[in-house]
């Protein structure tokens, strides 16, 4: 992967350099070889430059005479989502220490020191009002004293960075402060109801970084009343949405985000985001690949109809009209998971049940031996493995994956694994 980086870096155009650079020490030099400087943007890190880190972890990134004011990412190992750091760029020199014990500490770049010191404060007196709801027996004037000392510190904080670039990213992480004592459940809610009071959708800069995304996101997964959570992650994104109103761009990325982590876990929330929303935003966009997806995943939702395909010559799965119920499981000769648990798959097969097994294969050799042992099973061979037409209409990305169905062809369930599936079926 990181060698990978080294030589794509190559093949960069030669840019115009300016005076400014980011630079710093990593420590132990060893442990690092290389820093690449990316700008954040709420879908993508674009490549801005990097520096090799030499023997005794120093390191500086010059910066083109181009470079945005903005909000970057340095990353200093693989992978990159997970091995990086924020830092402002507002066209001056930034001077940086880092360590895993530490982290990052910024010695020059007003901005950057004053956009961490405000992170760690408010992170502290927002864990610990969440100590003082955890304690029955806390004082309730307490929780009035730690309130009364986070708006103190966000005024100290706006007024530390009047005239700088960092000051609208402050201000929009100002929350609501209440005047008299809150329970947990009222001051959770009021939280809610004030959470976009200082969030502008209309911000250039904060639109262009990842922090307005985070807002975003956030507030769709944290207000959740999970006694009805789809219902209640539905009114979320629908009042997110109208927050962000006419900022079609912004709102079409934080929804792809938000129908990417509801497509894995609930499919319902991931539909209702297309039907609603995305799938109008994509086709507008001509956004091919991204329509046929949400369109995939919706054809083969649970009380969805599952896709036809062809078992044997003249014959198909709507063809079938003998079982109550039918399990489509997609398996491989070579895949291990699979050949543990087709065994146990084996033994559910009854005068009820009829189990259709789709191998992806790249060959038949080892498939044409391995389905000898499962001869309950209804075989079809499936070709040219994850390129293969019936796994590609199933939107089958692992094996082995299972679809329940009833007689009329519709899926019921899609249990995750074997256990699940018996859960279903043995009394």
């Amino acid at each position: 992967m990181l060698k990978n980086i080294l030589l794509s870096l190559l093949f960069l155009p030669l840019l115009a350099w300016s005076q400014h650079t980011i630079s710093g020490t990593f420590s132990p030099a060893k442990n690092y070889k290389i820093a690449i400087l990316y700008k954040s943007t709420p879908m993508q890190l674009v490549y801005a430059n990097h520096a090799n880190i030499d023997s005794l972890g120093h390191f500086s990134i010059p910066l083109a005479k181009e470079t945005e004011k903005g909000l970057y990412k340095l990353v200093y190992a693989s992978p990159q989502e997970e091995f990086n750091f924020d830092v402002f760029y507002t066209k001056e020199n930034v001077e940086l220490t880092f360590t895993l014990d530490e982290g990052v500490k910024f010695t020059t770049s007003e901005n950057n020191k004053l956009w961490q010191s405000y992170k760690k404060s408010m992170s502290r007196i927002q864990s610990a009002i969440a100590k003082f709801h955890a304690n029955p027996t806390a004082d309730k004037k307490d929780f009035q004293t730690l309130v009364k000392l986070q708006k103190q510190t966000q005024l100290q904080f706006e007024t530390a960075t009047n005239a700088k670039f960092v000051k609208q990213f402050i201000q929009a992480n100002k929350i609501y402060y209440p005047s008299v004592f809150e329970d947990e459940e009222t001051y959770r809610q009021d939280l809610k109801a004030h959470y976009f009071d200082h969030l502008d959708f209309n911000n250039e800069h904060l639109l262009n970084s990842d922090v307005l995304v985070e807002k975003a996101l956030s507030y769709v997964f944290t207000y959740v009343d999970f006694n009805n959570a789809t219902s209640s992650y539905k009114e979320n994104i629908d009042v997110l949405m109208s927050k962000i109103g006419n900022q079609k761009a912004f709102k079409s990325i934080v929804l792809q985000l938000l129908w990417n982590e509801f497509a894995r876990d609930n499919e319902t929330v991931a539909n209702y985001i297309t039907d609603k929303y995305l799938l109008e935003l994509a086709k507008a966009g001509n956004k091919t690949e991204l329509v046929e997806q949400l369109l995939l995943v919706k054809n083969t939702s649970i009380n969805t109809k599952a896709p036809d395909f062809t078992i044997s010559e003249g014959k198909t799965l709507y063809n079938l009209n003998t079982n109550n119920k039918y399990i489509v499981v997609f398996w491989s000769s070579t895949c291990g998971h699979c050949l543990s648990e087709l065994p146990e798959l084996h033994k559910l097969v009854d005068s009820s049940i009829k189990v259709i097994a789709i191998g992806l294969e790249d060959a038949p050799e080892f498939w044409t031996e391995t389905i000898k042992q499962f001869p309950k099973f209804t075989h079809v061979y499936g070709d040219k493995k994850w390129d293969n037409e019936i796994g590609n209409s199933y939107n089958v990305n692992s094996t082995p994956s299972y679809f329940v169905l009833n007689k009329d062809k519709i899926i019921t369930a899609k249990p995750y694994d074997i256990k699940a599936v018996k859960q279903l079926f043995v009394k």
